[in-house]
Parts: C-alpha cells; structure tokens; sequence
C-alpha cells in the first residue's frame, strides 16, 4: 500500500467514528417526520456502522455459505495490517 493512502487511512479509522456520532446527533435532532425517511436515515447510519466495523475492527466479509462459520473467527481486516505496516 503507497505511504499516503495508508496514512489516509489511518486517519478515516479515527476521524470516522467522531462523524457516525455527528451523524447520528443529526439524526435524532432533526428527526424527519416522516416514518420512512426516519428509517431510511437511520438504516444509513446503521449501514455506516456496519462498515467501520468491518474496516477498522473485525473483518464481516466472507463467503455467503461459510459466513457464519467464519464471521466467529473475529480476524482482523486486512486493511488495519496494511494501513499500520512501516515496511513498504
């Protein structure tokens, strides 16, 4: 991985979980009135969650037959490794 797109990100893993926070507050704050934008923003969220999680703390990604096989491996994402990595 080139040395700037590691130190990029690097810095998503610690900007990212501030701007789910901020984006969350958002939602609450502004609460849309309708039912569905409600669960549409929030399923964005969520999805955005879903994503870090599986970026920056445990790798969600496998195989649809072997998913839930693997998914209790908790392995690290490849991308922490590689974006940590001083050798390059």
């Amino acid at each position: 991985m080139p040395v700037a797109l590691a130190a990029a990100y690097r810095v998503f893993q610690l900007v990212d979980p501030g701007l789910l926070v901020v984006g969350l507050v958002g939602v609450l704050v502004w609460w849309p009135d309708h039912l569905g934008v409600a669960i549409a923003a929030l399923a964005v969220w969520v999805f955005g969650v879903v994503e870090y999680v599986n970026y920056f703390v445990v790798c969600l990604t496998y195989p649809g037959g072997r998913w839930l096989t693997m998914v209790g491996q908790w392995r690290t994402p490849r991308l922490v490794p590689d974006s940590n990595s001083t050798t390059r």
